[in-house]
């Protein structure tokens, strides 16, 4: 096989290097270009320092005797250099010595940005001003010396690219794409199976790739073993698929082939003793897979997909009478073809029943208050969203209880942090003995908790729930052997649907009627009172 020349390792190698150096040059130049070109600019300014440096004794003398001919000397002497376009001496008395021009070539004036000023001293009295020295740079000249200085350094840079990358482009085509070049047509030539091998190329015995010629000769050995072994592994294969059907017979797993009408054709023992755990000793020959299984109609669904997709996976459910010995089966859904080229789906079931009880406890201790057991917020907030959509598709009416509990705070700091714990316990239970079962009572944060009951349509109802909450918290709570004390309630009660259908507005509502009860002395409950400022808003 020829390969074109526009697709060869060496001109697709060599026009990377080629872009890849052009862009780095050119990012390079512009950077040095602007570099170099600041850099002259700022000589330029530096230089005009020194000059007035230089003459700025004899200028300010000049100033302060207001001496025509000295002052005619220092300008000229400024003027007369290269960078200095105009240059002029003036003292504070009135004298005024202008030399070079001072008016651009259409007659306007100067723009007075691009002239500097140098302010003269006395040089008796250092902090009296005898004048100033204005200079007018030949910003054309300081620029067009920047530019030819930038421009050579860049030039140079690009030469200095340009022969670096053709000497990189020429020793890897010398030393590394020619050889893998001449490697290819040889390795191309050879017969996988034959005596051929690879001959090592001149002065690449001791490199990558003297290396590479040294595997791919010990790979074509290999491959010449490999082709001489397989009428011997032929053989072999026939004392494996014996060992494959033990290992069917004797896997742990469940292993099943069910049709398209959804029976099971083949099985090994362990399904079939999953299956005899379910239907005892009926035929399997009358049983379809589905009928094993909880969700009938989502492993209906599984089997369908794995028919028309690929491999699928999924916990199920075992169908069992009894709820306290419920099985859990982590199913893999693949689809096969028999000899006869019959689509069926193979079934492979783990037994997961510990893995699922062991999720089951930790997802329940991700939901529940550690110290109280209800429910945590998190949690609460997702129950709370379900109730509220049960009491609207059941046209119910609910109450929404914010309950945050009086004098806790001094209980905790006079007795300690253990004596407030086992406040919350007996306030969650109590709260819990008050309430039905079906109530939600969450612990939504420090001393705060929520409660969600539906009562029914009585508003009145509600009031005899709140009050019999209030009762049984206020009753004194025993912290060690003859120490007790009671902690009190401030309730906020909002309604649905009459205060509003959102969760966020409801607890909202029943937060601003537990602060007034608050503000009314505490340990009561109040009913959310929509105000009109509530009503606009």
């Amino acid at each position: 096989m020829s390969i074109k020349f526009h697709h060869s390792l060496s001109l697709r190698t060599g026009v990377f290097i080629l872009i890849g150096a052009a862009l780095q040059t050119l990012l390079l130049s512009f950077y040095f270009y602007k570099q170099i070109y600041n850099e002259q600019l700022s000589q330029a300014d530096h230089q005009i320092d020194q000059l007035v440096s230089t003459i700025e004794s004899s200028a300010a003398v000049a100033a302060y005797l207001d001496n025509q001919e000295l002052a005619k000397e220092v300008v000229r002497g400024l003027a007369s250099n290269d960078i200095v376009l105009a240059s002029s001496l003036r003292s504070t008395s009135g004298m005024r010595i202008d030399i070079g021009d001072w008016v651009n070539a259409d007659g306007s004036p100067t723009d007075e940005s691009k002239v500097r000023h140098f302010k003269l001293v006395s040089p008796f009295m250092p902090d009296e001003s005898t004048g100033e020295i204005l200079l007018r740079p030949n910003n054309e000249d300081i620029e067009d010396r920047a530019n030819t200085v930038a421009r050579v350094y860049v030039l140079t840079l690009v030469a200095h690219s340009l022969g670096l990358t053709l000497l990189v482009i020429l020793l890897i085509n010398g030393m590394l794409t020619r050889p893998l070049k001449k490697l290819a047509e040889l390795l191309h030539s050879t017969s996988p199976g034959s005596s051929d091998r690879l001959p090592m190329l001149r002065g690449h015995r001791s490199d990558e790739v003297g290396q590479l010629i040294s595997d791919t000769n010990e790979l074509l050995d290999s491959v010449q073993i490999t082709l001489e072994e397989e009428r011997r592994l032929r053989l072999y294969v026939e004392s494996v698929e014996k060992r494959f059907r033990l290992i069917f017979e004797e896997a742990s797993c469940g292993i099943a082939l069910v049709d398209d009408s959804g029976r099971i054709t083949l099985s090994n023992p362990s399904f079939d003793a999953i299956m005899s755990s379910i239907v005892g000793d009926e035929s399997k020959d009358t049983l379809k897979f589905v009928d094993l299984f909880e969700d009938v109609h989502l492993v209906g669904e599984l089997l369908k997909g794995a028919r028309d997709s690929s491999a699928l996976s999924q916990d199920l459910q075992l169908a069992s009478p009894q709820r306290n010995s419920r099985r859990w089966l982590h199913a893999l859904f693949s689809p096969v073809r028999d000899e006869q080229d019959e689509l069926l789906i193979e079934c492979i079931l783990y037994d997961i029943s510990e893995r699922a009880r062991r999720e089951q406890r930790i997802r329940q201790e991700a939901e529940r208050d550690s110290l109280t057991q209800l429910y945590n917020r998190r949690a609460g907030e997702r129950l709370l969203e379900d109730a509220l959509q049960k009491a609207h598709d059941e046209d119910q009416m609910c109450a929404l209880m914010l309950i945050d509990l009086d004098r806790f705070k001094p209980i905790n700091d006079t007795y300690g942090h253990e004596a407030g714990d086992k406040v919350l316990v007996s306030i969650a239970e109590r709260m819990k003995e008050a309430l039905r079962d079906g109530d939600l009572v969450i612990r939504w944060g420090g001393d705060e908790f929520l409660v969600f009951v539906c009562p029914g349509t009585q508003i009145a109802s509600v009031s005899v729930i709140a009050q019999k909450l209030l009762d049984y918290i206020t009753k004194p709570i025993e912290f060690a052997a003859g120490c007790e004390d009671y902690v009190g309630a401030s309730i906020g009660i909002s309604l649905y649907p009459q205060h509003g259908d959102q969760l966020s507005d409801l607890i909202n509502q029943a937060d601003k009627a537990m602060y007034k009860v608050k503000q009314r002395g505490r340990n009561h409950f109040q009913i959310f009172e929509p105000t009109d400022h509530d009503i606009g808003e």
